[in-house]
C-alpha cells in the first residue's frame, strides 16, 4: 500500500464504459442515418467501430498510467493519459471514506471508493474506481490514522479487531412498508406521464381516434379501472425503487463514526465520522404518520459519498416509539424531547391565509363553470386550510440545556435537532404584520454537506423567541 500500485484492471473496463455512454448518442445516430450508399464514403461506415476500438485502448491506457499510494500523512495518486496528473490528500483532511459496489463490481469483488474531504465541493476529492476490498479496507484503516504513524500490519491487526458498537439492521417487514409509504408515487407519476407523452411521434394518429371509439364503448367503471391501473404501475415502480436502494440496510456504530451499507443490485457504504454530525432531522410524510413511523436524516457537514447532498439517510423508517432507544445508541444527545413550546393560538389565524392563498388561481373558473358545479371548487380550498391548521399545530419548538428544537411542516412534518455549539446562527425576524400581534420567526442554520442549510418557525410569541435568543448569545458554563 506504501508503493505506487495500480487499481483492478475492471477499472480499464470500467473507463472504457464511461466513454462509451458519453459518446453513446452520437454512435447510435450514426449508425441510424450514417454515409448512406453515398460512392467513395464507404470506409467511412467502419469510423464507429475503429473509434470505440480507441476508446477500449484509452480506458487501458489510463488503467495503466493511474497508480496511488501512501507516502508519509499523504494519499497520492498520479494519472493522465496525456498529461501527468498529481493529486496530493493529506490524511488530515480525509473526512469520509465509501464504498459503492454495482453488479460489475460485485462480480469480481471490488469495490469503488469515494474519498471525502473537508471543502473539497459537492464531489468527491478522489474517487478509485475498482480495488479489491481487503485492499480497500486496509486503506481505509490507514488513512483513518491520523499522526499515529500506523504501519500497513498494525492497519490490518486494527482492521480485524474493531468492532461495532451497535449494529441496526433494516427488517423486511420495515422495508416493506418503507417501500409502500415513501411517497415516491409523486415522482413516477409524472415521469410516466411525461414518458407516454414522449410516444406522440411513434403512434399513429388514427390509433387515438380508435382508441377513443373503443374507450367510450364501456363505462365510467371500466375507465375509472384504467387509471388506477395507471396509477398502480407508477406506484409498483417506485415501490421496486425503494426495494433496490435499501434492501441489506445494515447500520454499524464504531467509536468515531457510522458506517451503513444498503443496496441489492448496487451495494453502498457510507461512512460519517461522529465529529461532522450537525444535527438529525426526523421526517414524517403523510401516508407515515398516521401509523407512527418515521425517517431519520443526519445533517453532516463533510460529503457522504455518492449521497453527496443537504442530508443523508440513517434510518430509512422506524416506529416513533423506538426512535428514541434506537438514536440513544446511535447519536446518543438527539433524542426526541417529551414536551414543547407550541404556537399561539393567534398564530392560527396568519397560518390559514397563507395556506389558502394560492386558492385565488381557482377564482376565474367560476366564470367557466356551471353554478351547480361551483361547489367542487371548495375541496382544494379545504384542502389547503387542512395543511394551514396541520401546520399550525405542528409548528414546535424547544430549548433544552445545549440541545435546540425546531419543528414544521410543508407537506411533511420535519423536526430538526441540533446542539448548540453546531448552530451556525440564531435570527429573530420580525414583519410589519407580526409586530402587530406581538409574533416573531426564529431561525437558525446549520452545516449540511459543506454548505449552510436553514430552518426556521414562523409566528412564535415574540416573548418566547427572544428568550430563545438569549440563550443562543449565553456564554455555555
Amino acid at each position: 500500500m506504501y508503493e505506487p500500485t495500480r487499481l483492478h484492471p475492471l477499472a480499464a473496463g470500467l473507463s472504457f464504459l464511461k466513454m462509451l455512454r458519453e459518446w453513446i448518442i452520437p454512435l447510435v445516430i450514426f449508425f441510424l442515418f450514417g454515409p448512406g450508399n453515398e460512392t467513395g464514403l464507404t470506409w467511412v461506415t467502419y469510423a464507429p467501430f475503429l473509434f470505440i476500438f480507441f476508446l477500449a485502448v484509452y480506458g487501458l491506457i489510463h488503467w495503466l498510467r493511474f497508480t496511488y499510494h501512501i507516502e508519509g500523512e499523504e494519499l497520492k495518486i498520479e494519472h493522465g493519459v496525456f498529461i501527468r496528473k498529481k493529486r496530493y490528500i493529506p490524511k488530515k483532511r480525509i473526512q469520509s471514506i465509501d464504498y459503492t459496489q454495482g453488479i460489475l463490481h460485485r462480480m469480481f469483488n471490488v469495490v469503488k471508493v469515494n474519498i471525502e474531504t473537508a471543502g473539497g465541493g459537492a464531489g468527491a476529492e478522489a474517487s478509485l474506481s475498482a480495488i479489491n476490498k481487503s485492499d480497500a479496507d486496509r486503506l481505509a484503516a490507514i488513512l483513518r490514522d491520523h499522526g499515529t504513524g500506523q504501519n500497513e500490519e498494525e492497519a490490518d491487526v486494527q482492521q480485524a479487531e474493531e468492532l461495532p458498537v451497535y449494529t441496526y439492521t433494516l427488517s423486511l417487514k420495515d422495508l416493506i412498508i418503507a417501500a409502500s409509504t415513501s411517497g415516491g408515487l409523486s415522482v413516477t407519476l409524472p415521469l410516466v406521464g411525461t414518458f407516454g407523452s414522449q410516444l406522440d411521434a411513434l403512434i399513429p394518429e388514427d390509433f387515438y381516434v380508435t382508441a377513443f371509439n373503443w374507450l367510450s364503448g364501456f363505462s365510467w367503471i371500466i375507465i375509472a379501472a384504467l387509471a388506477f391501473f395507471s396509477v398502480f404501475i407508477a406506484w409498483f415502480i417506485s415501490f421496486m425503487g425503494v426495494i433496490l436502494k435499501y434492501a441489506n440496510f445494515q447500520l454499524k456504530r464504531y467509536e468515531d463514526r457510522i458506517v451503513i451499507t444498503r443496496g441489492l443490485l448496487e451495494k453502498r457504504e457510507l461512512t460519517f465520522p461522529l465529529q461532522r454530525v450537525q444535527g438529525v432531522r426526523v421526517v414524517e410524510n403523510v401516508l407515515r404518520q398516521p401509523f407512527g413511523y418515521s425517517t431519520v436524516h443526519v445533517e453532516s457537514a463533510g460529503g457522504a459519498g455518492p449521497e453527496v447532498g443537504v442530508s443523508a439517510m440513517l434510518l430509512p423508517i422506524i416506529k416513533r416509539s423506538r426512535l428514541n432507544d434506537e438514536l440513544k445508541k446511535i447519536l446518543p444527545g438527539y433524542e426526541l424531547p417529551n414536551n414543547m413550546h407550541t404556537l399561539p393560538k393567534r398564530s392560527l389565524r396568519r397560518y390559514l391565509i397563507r395556506a389558502v392563498l394560492p386558492s385565488v388561481i381557482l377564482i376565474p373558473a367560476f366564470w367557466w363553470l356551471p353554478s351547480n358545479l361551483w361547489i367542487l371548487l371548495l375541496l382544494p380550498i379545504a384542502v389547503l386550510a387542512l395543511f394551514g391548521v396541520l401546520r399550525f399545530k405542528d409548528g414546535q419548538w424547544l430549548v433544552e440545556d445545549k440541545t435546540f428544537y425546531v419543528q414544521s411542516r410543508l407537506i411533511s412534518r420535519s423536526l430538526l435537532i441540533t446542539e448548540k455549539r453546531r448552530m451556525q446562527d440564531f435570527e429573530v425576524m420580525e414583519s410589519f404584520f407580526q409586530r402587530r400581534k406581538r409574533l416573531a420567526t426564529i431561525k437558525t442554520a446549520i452545516l449540511s454537506a459543506g454548505v449552510g442549510r436553514n430552518f426556521n418557525l414562523k409566528d412564535v410569541d415574540l416573548k418566547d423567541s427572544l428568550e430563545a435568543f438569549r440563550w443562543y448569545t449565553r456564554e455555555s458554563k
